[in-house]
């Protein structure tokens, strides 16, 4: 018999499957982690838009010498007694009563967050800005509060949006009134 002067060259049957093997234990360490980053991201992009939100309502308030005001909306157009996951609208509020109204002009709408719940006890139906860049609650009273950021079916810890008498927004771990809010009611 003769014998070629060439070799084959590749992989064995067990070479393949044990990589095969380390590539899947691999990436099933890794996507858990790649989850929770995900999930982490969506709620830093939630909060910016809030407090986006917050910022240029603020600084129309002042510019324009006019209340602004922001509410929760489920078609992008009006006020809706909704919590504000589902999108919220900024209006100029040239009645004060934070409700839009057909004459009210809209500035700005956000688009509704999934996977999120958005609670606030003070601010839970609107909020807005006087001309002086105070923010105002719907009844009035209250000139300052917070926002509660948390993920769907996790108990990952809330991220916190407060707003300060001054009508600034601030991120915090904890509540204005102190308290570490908790996820795992939602």
């Amino acid at each position: 018999m003769q014998q070629s002067g060439t070799r084959q060259h590749g992989f064995t049957l067990g070479e393949t499957l044990t990589t095969l093997a380390v590539l899947g234990i691999s990436l099933s360490l890794a996507i858990p982690g790649l989850e929770s980053l995900a999930r982490d991201n969506a709620r830093a992009t939630a909060v910016n838009q809030l407090v986006a939100t917050m910022h240029m309502a603020r600084s129309e308030a002042i510019t324009r010498n006019a209340p602004i005001a922001a509410c929760p909306s489920l078609d992008l157009r009006s006020c809706a007694k909704t919590t504000w996951e589902s999108g919220w609208i900024r209006f100029v509020d040239s009645n004060r009563n934070q409700d839009i109204d057909a004459d009210e002009l809209i500035l700005g709408v956000s688009p509704p967050v999934p996977g999120f719940v958005i609670n606030s006890e003070t601010f839970s139906r609107a909020f807005s800005y006087e001309p002086s860049g105070r923010v105002v609650a719907p009844d009035s009273r209250q000139h300052a509060g917070d926002f509660i950021f948390c993920a769907v079916g996790t108990d990952a810890s809330a991220q916190v949006v407060i707003v300060n008498p001054v009508g600034e927004p601030a991120l915090s771990p904890k509540l204005a009134n102190g308290n570490v809010p908790d996820c795992t009611d939602i």
